[in-house]
């Protein structure tokens, strides 16, 4: 008499095997972010020489097509952009020292008609200081007040050099970490892709890789120069209305756009300062901050959205935890280079097919 085996019901998946799993996940994201904060000072160079060499890597690409080898091009790019921008350096360093300088006077200057404006506030405060001091008990007559010992501090030009002296090793680092990224060419890619998972489709990462340079490339060569264009304008407005350094104005406008949200504001915020300690008359010293909130208006709703289009994929809420998550993690260089860093993460996500759902997640 022939037997029937009964079918055995499908085992459950394991609850512990996923528990497992998903502490592995946190363990290994806690782990990353720490060794980002903790290894900025190694980790920091060679993120903004990655960076850089994307944004180079189109010359380099069209000089390549010359016949130019692609160690020679790279020292061409390379050495070439570090020469404009030690020039434009050059141009800001004096505005920048005769601002410092006389920078006493002018904070005095500009209190004084802050305070004119704000003339209302300024009694309601009095008010505020005479009830204090009525209020205060008086000190016994003939007490003595405590003795205090103030230790003088470096200047404020000593600390910016040792400072600038402490982080040369640094901007050697990423001079010459750009140079052999872009010198190394394909055979960089051919590397990264073998050490990859599913490393047998080497040829498929390898293209994955040379898609992901190419749209990066385009994306920060475009925003560079987007962000040039608000600094010239804003130098030439600000000149244009009267506002002394006005070059110096345009260059910290061009570097503060890199930052969303926060970077307009607080060129704004440096532009009506710097208006108020020229002008008197403060309707006249509005001009100037008016005429940079134009221009980004312009470039915000105009210009970058028909120069940059689709290439910029990532919608504002990554944009602004970008901001969070790189400002908390770097300072200010991880500020300036939140939107970059956010858009190759987007760029890679919609490339690696395993990583397609956090890619669109982070997309419009």
């Amino acid at each position: 008499m022939a037997t029937v085996d009964e079918e055995k019901p499908a085992a459950a998946p394991s609850t512990d095997s996923n528990a497992v799993r998903s502490a592995a996940i946190v363990i290994i994201v806690v782990m990353s972010i720490t060794a980002l904060k903790v290894g900025r000072p190694v980790v920091l160079p060679v993120v903004i020489a990655v960076l850089l060499s994307l944004l180079l890597s189109t010359p380099v690409r069209w000089l390549r097509h010359r016949k130019i080898p692609e160690r020679f091009g790279a020292a061409i790019v390379v050495f070439g952009a570090l020469g404009l921008a030690v020039g434009a350096g050059a141009l800001l360093v004096r505005p920048a020292v005769d601002w410092v300088s006389s920078a006493p006077a002018t904070i005095e200057k500009v209190g004084t008609r802050i305070r004119l404006i704000a003339k209302p506030m300024v009694a309601l405060q009095q008010s505020a200081d005479r009830i204090a001091t009525v209020t205060t008990p008086a000190a016994t007559p003939g007490a003595k007040p405590p003795a205090q010992v103030q230790l003088q501090g470096p200047g404020l030009f000593e600390r910016w050099g040792l400072e600038a002296l402490s982080d040369v090793p640094s901007a050697l680092s990423v001079i010459f970490l750009t140079y052999f990224l872009l010198a190394s060419g394909p055979l960089f890619r051919k590397k990264l892709a073998e050490i990859l998972p599913g490393r047998r489709d080497v040829v498929h990462f390898e293209t994955v890789l040379s898609e992901i340079e190419i749209v990066t490339s385009k994306f920060l060569a475009t925003a560079t120069m987007i962000n040039t264009g608000v600094g010239v304008v804003t130098a030439l407005a600000l000149w244009g209305v009267g506002v002394p350094n006005a070059i110096l104005w345009g260059g910290l406008a061009a570097v503060l756009n890199f930052v969303p949200y926060l970077g307009p504001i607080t060129t704004a915020l440096i532009v009506t300062f710097a208006a108020l300690a020229t002008f008197e008359d403060p309707a006249r010293a509005l001009i100037a901050p008016a005429c940079f909130v134009a221009i980004h208006l312009v470039e915000n709703n105009l210009v970058t959205p028909m120069l940059l289009g689709r290439r910029l994929p990532v919608n504002t809420v990554a944009i602004f935890l970008g901001l969070l998550f790189f400002g908390w993690i770097w300072g200010i260089p991880g500020a300036v280079l939140a939107v970059p860093l956010t858009t190759v993460v987007k760029v890679a996500c919609d490339h690696i097919p395993s990583l397609n759902q956090f890619g669109e997640l982070l997309g419009n």
